[in-house]
C-alpha cells in the first residue's frame, strides 16, 4: 500500500514540476537564437546534411567487433583456470562464429573502405 501511495505522489510530483516548467519557462525566440551556430560565423550550406552509409557501416562493424573482443578477454584469463574441455570448446565455437561473421564481412565487401569512396 506505501508503494502505491508512494507511485502516485511521485507521478503527481514530477507531472506537476513537468507542467510548471512549460508555465514559468521564458520564450524569446529570435532570429539569431533560432539559426544554426557555427563557431560564431554565418552558416554556410545546410545543417541537416546527409552522411554516407559508410560511416554508419563502419561504426555498426566496430561496435560488433569491439563487444566481441571484450568477451575474449574475460574469456582468456579464465579458460585455464577453468580446466574444462567444455570451456574450450564454448570459446571455440564463439571464435568460430567471429570468424565466419568476419570472413562473411569480407566476401561481401562491406569492409571496402576505398572502393566505397
Amino acid at each position: 500500500m506505501a508503494f502505491i501511495l508512494a507511485s502516485v505522489v511521485l507521478l503527481a510530483l514530477v507531472g506537476g514540476l513537468y507542467l510548471v516548467s512549460f508555465w514559468a519557462s521564458a520564450t524569446n525566440r529570435t532570429i539569431e537564437k533560432l539559426s544554426a551556430y557555427e563557431c560564431g560565423l554565418e552558416p554556410v550550406g545546410d545543417a541537416r546534411m546527409k552522411f554516407d552509409i559508410l560511416y554508419y557501416v563502419i561504426g555498426i562493424l566496430y561496435l560488433i567487433f569491439d563487444l566481441e573482443i571484450i568477451f575474449l578477454f574475460p574469456l582468456a584469463t579464465v579458460l585455464f583456470s577453468l580446466g574444462s574441455l567444455l570451456a574450450f570448446w564454448v570459446v571455440m565455437i564463439f571464435l568460430i562464429i567471429l570468424t565466419i561473421g568476419f570472413l562473411y564481412e569480407f566476401f561481401h565487401g562491406a569492409l571496402d573502405i576505398i572502393n566505397s569512396i
